[in-house]
């Protein structure tokens, strides 16, 4: 019980810093990046990592993507609650969305993260011993458990697209396909994460199995590519991690 306790607070403070990190100081971390900051998780063991590291692997790594989808459950652009323009960097502030043109449909974020990798699990737990969630001591344990699935985490400012979904809808509407093997797999669980008061969804897992029934490998050698997708009657949202590119220190990492 007290693993679940830690990791169900993992996920919340999880939610948290997507939603907030990803759509507020996402640009800032960019430039960072781009101006020559090291990659933290091949630089540094993860005891070493601050907030800013955290950040930037949680936010804004190979295994973080930010996609814009258009929202048809809003207003068209151009109405009362379209009024939101983007900053320099594209990224709204003050809405989950942004006006973009005079008319058309609004635009929503959302965050899409590679939870199950080595790195990823590493930046939650070090986050949780920096903000006296954890005790250092205890971390190994957490770490050491066996990936069994790939868990990609789906979060937003604006769920509304998942507010009546069930899991069993949200399994035979998503897939997560291998580009080079070309193996295409279903969720075998979902995870619909709601908040505390008024049970609305603020972010959905999905565990896709590594094989398939006849022991295909879904990431092939060299994969290229590793393309998830989840469509619903409003939406249809997909990003694509890069394997080739979701590697630490210790080598390949998804």
């Amino acid at each position: 019980m007290e693993k679940e306790r830690i990791v169900s607070n993992f996920n919340e403070r999880a939610i948290v810093k997507v939603c907030v990190a990803a759509l507020l100081a996402l640009a800032v971390v960019a430039v960072a990046w781009a101006g020559g900051k090291a990659e933290p998780w091949k630089a540094k063991p993860y005891t070493e990592w601050d907030q800013n590291d955290l950040k930037l692997i949680l936010n804004k790594s190979p295994w973080a993507k930010l996609e814009r989808v258009e929202a048809d459950w809003k207003p068209e652009k151009g109405g009362p609650e379209s009024a939101a323009v983007p900053p320099a960097g594209g990224m709204p502030v003050n809405r989950p969305y942004d006006a973009g043109n005079a008319s058309g449909p609004a635009m929503v974020y959302f965050a899409v993260r590679w939870n199950s990798s080595r790195t990823v699990r590493e930046a939650l737990v070090r986050d949780a011993i920096l903000s006296g969630k954890m005790k250092e001591s205890d971390a190994g344990k957490y770490l050491s458990a066996p990936i069994t699935d790939y868990e990609v985490l789906v979060v937003g400012p604006d769920m509304t697209p998942f507010q009546h979904a069930t899991p069993d809808e949200l399994k035979a509407k998503s897939s997560l396909r291998g580009q080079k093997s070309k193996v295409e797999v279903h969720p075998t669980n979902v995870n619909m994460v709601r908040s505390p008061a008024g049970g609305r969804v603020t972010a959905v897992v999905f565990s896709f199995p590594l094989k398939t029934a006849d022991s295909k490998d879904v990431a092939a050698t060299q994969e290229k590519g590793l393309r998830f997708e989840c469509k619903l009657k409003d939406i249809s949202l997909s990003t694509t991690f890069d394997p080739r590119k979701m590697a630490d220190a210790k080598g390949p990492d998804f």
